[in-house]
């Protein structure tokens, strides 16, 4: 039986796939052997997004992450569709006239003009991701943020989520299970936590819990302690209060971005009900300067939300949650809709803005690639409990617990 494997997850085709075709804005640019491909990439987008895969290595530094964005398929190609953000392009490249696959090897085809030439290509340094500065590159260990921390601005204690069980024709409650067994830890000012665990063992319930949006719909106990203030305990305009430091990016953008509202109004709502003090004229001033801190045009301001890509509605809600200036974002699966070139920019964004604006990031993930790129400190979940906590390199290097072992043994890893 064949299997035909679609996925933008390349160490899953590294461990599955016996052969590679790889596709650019609707067309094949690059098809071999699995082993051919991952040991020599030969088209100029294979080997931009082989560089940018994140890893223990790039731990504490930027991404190398693919510039500019996936062309619209609706608008007429001439030449190359990957030229405009190849660093190898030549005016040849851009000339009219489809460029074909042509063979570079026995059972490789590559759609590139100059290897099919006979030359060689080596990815120059790329330039990674949006950076701003020095800052961009410098190491996760010289952080000030990080380094100087030593307070806890959100400490977890004995936190428990229990639901409901209904059934029968009247839907009536015939039992309870807890989703959120007694979580119990504490994520230090200017850093990252990294939550990880299997689908279902309570990470996004316990990020939701924290930020108070189960209180209609679970009974939740405990304690979550943000710069000393509970925020389990507040109620009314304290708990309004206390939202503006504790903001959420969803995993899909397009699910949480209301389709019917323009950007600029995306980002003022959440504005106006937290920050009421601050003026019409200069929310609409912190909008376009923030609009451009994420990497969007001022034009993106005056548009719907389906009108831009996967990766730019993702910068829409890192945005929007910046608007209120919170201390946390939990980031609940903020890059797993995305392909490795578009990871790689929002993980450059989200460090440049943790350096350049000390914030907190609680990051619910089951991608431990990412895990080891960004986090500080790791806690691994099962069954709604934590079964291991410490510090990511001790994690994930040396984990004591054997369910830890197994979840990092399962992980796919480029061959």
């Amino acid at each position: 039986m064949g299997l035909l494997l679609i996925t933008h997850d390349l160490a899953v085709v590294s461990s599955m796939a016996h052969r590679v075709a790889l596709m650019y804005a609707g067309e094949i640019v690059e098809v071999a052997s699995a082993a051919g491909f991952f040991a020599r990439p030969q088209h100029p987008y294979a080997q931009a997004l082989l560089r940018a895969l994140p890893d223990a290595s790039r731990r504490g530094h930027a991404l190398h992450a693919i510039e500019g964005t996936v062309p619209a398929l609706w608008q007429t190609f001439s030449g190359c569709r990957f030229a405009p953000r190849c660093a190898h392009a030549l005016a040849a490249c851009h000339a009219d006239g489809p460029v074909a696959l042509r063979p570079v090897a026995a059972g490789h085809e590559v759609r590139c003009l100059r290897i099919a030439s006979g030359e060689t290509l080596t990815m120059p340094a790329a330039k990674a991701g949006l950076s701003a500065g020095p800052a961009a590159d410098q190491p996760r260990q010289a952080r000030p943020e990080a380094a100087a921390a030593s307070r806890a601005l959100l400490s977890v204690k004995n936190l428990r989520v229990r639901f409901a069980v209904r059934g029968g024709m009247l839907q009536r409650v015939i039992g309870q299970f807890d989703a959120v067994a007694g979580v119990s830890f504490d994520l230090q000012a200017g850093t990252t936590l990294a939550l990880v665990g299997e689908s279902g063992c309570g990470k996004t319930t316990t990020g939701k819990a924290i930020a108070q949006l189960l209180r209609r719909h679970a009974q939740v106990d405990g304690q979550a302690l943000l710069d000393g203030q509970d925020l389990c305990g507040l109620q009314g305009e304290a708990l309004l209060a206390a939202r503006r430091n504790v903001q959420v990016i969803f995993q899909d953008p397009f699910a949480s971005l209301n389709p019917r509202m323009r950007v600029l109004d995306l980002l003022l709502e959440g504005l106006q009900s937290l920050r009421p003090e601050v003026g019409a004229d200069q929310a609409r001033a912190e909008m376009a300067v923030l609009c451009e801190r994420v990497g969007l045009r001022p034009d993106a301001l005056q548009r719907y939300p389906h009108e831009f890509s996967g990766g730019q509605r993702q910068r829409i809600a890192i945005a929007r949650a910046l608007a209120v200036q919170p201390k946390l974002l939990i980031c609940d699966e903020p890059t797993s809709a995305l392909d490795v070139s578009v990871q790689a920019q929002i993980l450059n964004l989200l460090r440049e803005l943790q350096l350049e604006m000390g914030l907190s990031y609680l990051f619910i993930t089951h991608n431990i690639g990412v895990v080891e790129c960004i986090a500080d400190q790791v806690a691994v979940m099962r069954q709604g409990r934590i079964v291991e906590m410490g510090g990511a390199e001790t994690v994930l290097m040396a984990p004591a617990d054997n369910y830890t072992k197994t979840l990092i043994s399962a992980v796919p890893r480029l061959h």
